[in-house]
């Protein structure tokens, strides 16, 4: 995989992250700035592994590039609405789908 195949996937998952002016049944709370850094670090590092990268140090330098230039989209993301466990839900999502589609839902 190119690194622009990676960064397209990496931006796909900012946009998702960009966009989470949810409307969800039930229970919801605002954003954090470690809530909204935590879905993105976890975003890069299953892009990562679903590409078949398993390198811990790769992973540490994509997560800081990726909170450099997602930055507008880290601080756009502070203090929407978010599901209650959305953190937590991402820490246990095996793919970055799983967590655009259940844990962002």
């Amino acid at each position: 995989m190119t690194g622009r195949r990676l960064l397209a996937s990496l931006a796909l998952g900012a946009a998702v992250l960009g966009a989470v002016v949810l409307v969800s049944c039930g229970r919801t709370r605002t954003a954090t700035e470690s809530d909204c850094a935590a879905l993105l670090d976890r975003l890069v590092e299953l892009e990562l592994v679903e590409r078949g990268f398993h390198d811990p140090a790769l992973v540490a330098r994509w997560r800081t590039g990726a909170q450099a230039k997602f930055a507008p989209e880290l601080a756009a993301c502070r203090g929407r609405r978010v599901p209650s466990n959305a953190v937590a839900c991402a820490a246990r999502a095996t793919t970055a789908e799983e967590v655009a589609h259940r844990c962002l839902r």
